[in-house]
């Protein structure tokens, strides 16, 4: 799949981050700096809004609960242009 990319007024979003953000079978919730957050099996899953796979992205975190995976995602965005 080509990445498209879609310009919003203070982020790059997506056309993969659009998918999860309108899956209707994703229990998804907005978080920080326009991430969403959902449970994944037993973790939390936080992705960014440049966030294209698992593989191809640092825009993506998870932990155990919610908090946790709020700040790995920082830690791991840090350094990175997500």
């Amino acid at each position: 799949m080509e990445c498209q990319t879609r310009r919003f007024p203070t982020k790059t979003v997506t056309a993969e981050f659009e998918q999860l953000m309108h899956d209707p079978d994703l229990e998804a919730t907005r978080g920080p700096g326009g991430t969403l957050i959902f449970l994944d099996g037993g973790q939390y899953c936080v992705v960014g809004p440049e966030f294209v796979s698992t593989e191809e992205s640092d825009c993506y975190a998870s932990g155990s609960t919610r908090e946790e995976a709020i700040g790995n995602y920082a830690l791991r965005t840090a350094s990175h242009s997500c």
